[in-house]
């Protein structure tokens, strides 16, 4: 029997055989395309708006990214074409509320999140810590002189926020290091030390 699942995205034609075990047994059709795997119908469970943005999203990565991600992994090069493009999608900033950002709920930053990892893990992690770590943490922690430096070009991303994630002693647990900041002709510099052992970060401001 066939029978056609109600899918915004494409239409699929679920095989039930059977029975097996005195239960039917469900089929999904072999086309590996991305649209057979939500088993759970949850795409049903979206709103027209958060629907039109995962395609919005999908059909990027499909077009820009899929293609040409792979030798930039082999180079280990970072994508930089591909930064004014993902400002055009307009994401950015995620659930962060005007400075030029979307305020996402937080199903809607998940969809994204999930289509963007779907395309490519390392384009999603750079958008999650850009938007979510760096935006996130001057949206929440910043003073309003601050949220309004940084916080519009990095919705723009002409700006992009990045963590330097590394320390000799204990690899990622950042939270074990001692950062003293000093700032001298525009920069900003941190030592982070921990264990006995010290590493310096800067960064241009």
């Amino acid at each position: 029997m066939n029978a056609q699942r109600q899918d915004t995205m494409t239409p699929v034609d679920i095989i039930t055989v059977g029975p097996r075990n005195g239960h039917p047994v469900v089929q999904p059709p072999v086309l590996g395309g991305p649209e057979y795997t939500d088993y759970y119908l949850l795409n049903d469970l979206l709103t027209d708006e958060q629907q039109a943005l995962r395609r919005r999203v999908r059909d990027f990565m499909d077009r820009e990214v899929i293609p040409i991600i792979n030798p930039y992994w082999e180079r280990a090069e970072f994508p930089h074409e591909l930064v004014p493009k993902l400002a055009q999608l307009g994401i950015t900033g995620f659930q962060i509320l005007g400075y030029g950002c979307p305020g996402m709920s937080n199903v809607t930053a998940g969809i994204v999140i999930l289509e963007l990892a779907r395309g490519d893990l390392s384009i999603s992690t750079f958008s999650g810590v850009h938007s979510a770590l760096a935006m996130m943490s001057i949206a929440l922690l910043g003073s309003e002189e601050q949220k309004q430096r940084f916080l519009p070009p990095m919705a723009r991303l002409e700006k992009i926020g990045a963590f330097g994630l590394t320390e000799p002693a204990h690899g990622r647990t950042w939270s074990s290091w001692r950062r003293p900041r000093t700032r001298t002709a525009g920069r900003t510099c941190s030592t982070a030390t921990s264990g006995g052992s010290a590493t310096r970060r800067s960064r241009t401001t």
